[in-house]
């Protein structure tokens, strides 16, 4: 069972027990305990969420022509084809900073994705959550030929008590999937 599944199992079995010891405890506890304890609970969640979504950047999206290029999976001649691309559930809506070669820089979220044209040659790529602060980062050395594509699925897992982002380089027939199942977002600091 991967982590996610893990995660998404056991917030369900807390809803759950929740839904049994929930009228229990407002039974024990008095009106105005129990209304302080519902708004400071509240206030709680919509504060966690403004946080964890507070770093995030709105990424302008690439227009038809762009798309359906990137779309066609093909590399500009002498050139390789990188994508990123973001799907999934988990942390979907915060964004997640992807860099290449510590030169290009883009956020993408769940369903979205980044595309770079690079020279043949070894290439680094970075991602990291944009608050990061109980998730580690993820990097990856790609080697990348003249006319290659690759595509990279980059994910969060969460664990117990700290989140991990992880780059997984895709098969052929995955990869296409991914493509053409998420939108094109262009880089903040385009590739060099």
């Amino acid at each position: 069972m991967s982590k996610n599944a893990f995660w998404v199992t056991m917030i369900f079995v807390g809803a759950i027990i929740g839904a049994f010891m929930g009228p229990v405890l407002a039974q024990s506890l008095s009106s105005s305990a129990m209304l302080t304890f519902s708004i400071g609970t509240f206030v709680a969640i919509v504060g966690l969420i403004t946080w964890s979504l507070s770093s995030n950047k709105s990424g302008k999206k690439a227009d038809t022509a762009a798309l359906a290029d990137a779309r066609t999976m093909r590399a500009p001649d002498g050139k390789g084809r990188i994508y990123v691309t973001r799907r999934g559930f988990v942390a979907a809506l915060q964004g997640m900073n992807v860099t290449l070669d510590d030169a290009a820089k883009g956020q993408i979220k769940s369903g979205q994705m980044l595309m770079a044209d690079v020279d043949p040659g070894i290439h680094t790529l970075g991602a990291a959550m944009a608050k990061g602060i109980m998730a580690n980062s993820a990097t990856m050395e790609i080697e990348v030929g003249a006319g290659d594509v690759v595509v990279i699925d980059a994910m969060f897992e969460m664990g117990a008590l700290k989140g991990q982002a992880k780059l997984t380089r895709l098969d052929a027939a995955k990869a296409r999937e991914n493509v053409h199942a998420t939108k094109l977002i262009l880089w903040e600091v385009a590739p060099s």
